[in-house]
């Protein structure tokens, strides 16, 4: 998300809004007053600040905490209603459907599904399928890394950058800047991976109500990490009430069954 998509939110009111922060209000990191995170001296309603260029409008929101994350998705949600499928929420990714749209699946679809508004939409018919030739790939666009394709630190700039200045480092849905950039939270708690496929140990894994004490996962990189650092598969784990000048967020609109 940008700072211009987050900032609706906190125009809004959304970091006085008490429904949006269950989870952090029962952490004691919110109240009536706003947030405040591990290097808060108090509570704030917006994300720190840590200057140009992080708060560029097109850049990537960052400072930006896990709980802070989870209220702007149901934030989002209500503003949303009526324009998503019923039975589908947004929510942050969990780590398997994160590492999906970056990957891709067994099978790819013959056509992107995520694309320029420019070009139009593809419709809702299920688009043809054929297997998947990289089903491991190490970066959304292939095996190689490339710096021309992600920001990371081989691309030499040193900082974020504005969404939408690698379109060549698409993963096969379209998606972009999967890799690079800012991490991005996923809603999954951190643990042992390959991901439980279902049942309670998946319950677990994406409790929204654990502790604070508890990492919380984060996906993709950021524009000062090495190429092994922007792989497909590489995670990071950390407190739920950290935000950093890396630390971003990406959102899905997925079935409700684990949202929020």
């Amino acid at each position: 998300m940008t700072n211009a998509q987050f900032e609706e939110f906190v125009t809004a009111g959304g970091y006085r809004e008490p429904r949006y922060w269950r989870e952090a209000e029962a952490a004691g990191l919110w109240s009536a007053t706003g947030f405040a995170g591990w290097r808060d001296k108090g509570p704030r309603q917006k994300p720190y600040d840590f200057g140009e260029p992080h708060h560029v409008a097109n850049h990537p929101v960052v400072g930006t905490s896990w709980y802070e994350a989870l209220a702007y998705t149901r934030w989002l949600n209500e503003r949303l209603a009526g324009q998503i499928p019923a039975g589908w929420a947004v929510q942050l990714p969990n780590e398997p459907e994160w590492e999906k749209v970056a990957r891709g699946g067994v099978e790819l679809p013959a056509q992107t599904l995520i694309r320029s508004a420019a070009k139009g939409s593809i419709g809702k018919e299920t688009p043809p399928l054929h297997l998947n030739p990289q089903e491991r790939r190490r970066y959304p666009w292939g095996n190689d890394p490339d710096a021309n394709r992600a920001n990371y630190d081989e691309s030499g700039i040193g900082t974020t950058s504005a969404v939408g200045c690698f379109p060549g480092g698409a993963s096969v849905y379209g998606v972009e800047e999967l890799s690079g950039n800012v991490w991005e939270w996923a809603r999954s708690l951190y643990g042992k991976y390959p991901y439980p496929a279902s049942g309670a140990k998946r319950e677990e894994r994406e409790n929204l109500t654990a502790a604070a004490s508890e990492s919380r996962v984060l996906r993709g990189g950021s524009y000062f990490v090495s190429r092994a650092r922007v792989r497909c598969a590489l995670r990071h784990g950390t407190p739920p009430h950290f935000g950093l000048e890396a630390y971003g967020l990406r959102v899905v609109v997925a079935p409700s069954a684990s949202a929020a």
